[in-house]
């Protein structure tokens, strides 16, 4: 039996979470950056434990069951891509803290990551359309 409940709840968070990044990013247009900051490693906080308590689980259930090579494919993509907006966010934090060194300006990699999460985001959406399908 699928838990309908847990899978609407996680889709909830996570256009929560890109409802920070929203905000976040019209904080940062607007040149508050120290409530930029805040929603961003707010955000990027229930990120990691949305991928530890809910994603990770999932994907090893995932792994044991019989699903096609495409859909595999599909899965490593999104969580690599996944795991690459994770670290880049806080690679690009710890620049701007001044705690690593950057070349460049880390203020030129904000606009890519957050395409990316965005689409990473989409991705797993359709990864639960695909699911609930199939389930």
């Amino acid at each position: 039996m699928v838990d309908v409940t847990g899978i609407f709840g996680h889709i909830g968070l996570q256009f929560f979470i890109l409802l920070l990044l929203a905000v976040s990013s019209y904080l940062a247009h607007s040149k508050k950056m120290k409530n930029h900051c805040v929603l961003m490693r707010a955000a990027l906080l229930l990120q990691f434990l949305s991928i530890v308590f809910v994603m990770f689980p999932s994907f090893s259930v995932l792994s044991g069951m019989p699903i096609s090579n495409q859909f595999r494919l599909e899965l490593w993509v999104h969580h690599t891509a996944g795991l690459l907006v994770v670290l880049l966010v806080i690679y690009i934090n710890l620049a701007v803290k001044g705690s690593v060194r950057f070349l460049g300006k880390p203020y030129r990699l904000m606009r890519p990551v957050a395409l990316l999460w965005f689409l990473v985001l989409l991705g797993g959406l359709h990864i639960y359309m695909s699911l609930y399908q199939v389930l």
